[in-house]
C-alpha cells in the first residue's frame, strides 16, 4: 500500500512540475489582458474550464475515430 501511495504521489508531483511553465505563461497573459480591461476573471475561469472539458473530450473523440 505504501509503495502504491508513493508511486501515485510521485506521478502527481511530476505532472505538476511539468505544467508549471505553462501556468506561469498563462498567468502573465491573464494579468496583462485583465489590466487592459479585455474581460473579467469570471469569464476567464469559464473559458479555461470550457477548454479543459470540451477540448480534451473532442481531442479524445477524434483520436479514437482515426484508428
Amino acid at each position: 500500500m505504501g509503495s502504491m501511495y508513493a508511486a501515485v504521489l510521485l506521478l502527481g508531483i511530476k505532472n505538476a512540475y511539468s505544467a508549471q511553465p505553462l501556468v506561469a505563461v498563462e498567468r502573465t497573459v491573464f494579468y496583462r489582458e485583465k489590466a487592459a480591461g479585455m474581460y473579467s476573471a469570471l469569464v476567464y475561469a469559464f473559458a479555461q474550464a470550457n477548454t479543459l472539458l470540451f477540448g480534451d473530450l473532442t481531442f479524445n473523440f477524434l483520436a479514437c475515430n482515426d484508428v
